[in-house]
């Protein structure tokens, strides 16, 4: 049985995915440290958002599957 190859993953498209998860945690982060009244240094929140953008991103590549976050990329690509 032959397995189908799937395209590599190019630098673009990574880029891309990376944004648009460090806009979903940042601003997730960001309401949350809005409602928690300046408890928590807005640094750890900022730092948080970067660390989890770039691991969504590994594990997106990684699964190769098609999600709504490969379409905001695809519109985050043509800018580029």
């Amino acid at each position: 049985m032959k397995t189908k190859k799937q395209k590599p993953f190019h630098i673009k498209n990574i880029i891309a995915l990376f944004l648009v998860y460090l806009v979903l945690f940042g601003v997730l982060f960001a309401m949350i440290d809005y409602y928690a009244y300046d408890i928590i240094n807005p640094l750890l929140f900022v730092i948080i958002s970067v660390i989890s953008a770039i691991i969504a991103t590994f594990i997106h590549s990684k699964s190769r599957k098609k999600t709504k976050a490969d379409e905001l990329a695809s519109d985050i690509k043509e800018i580029l």
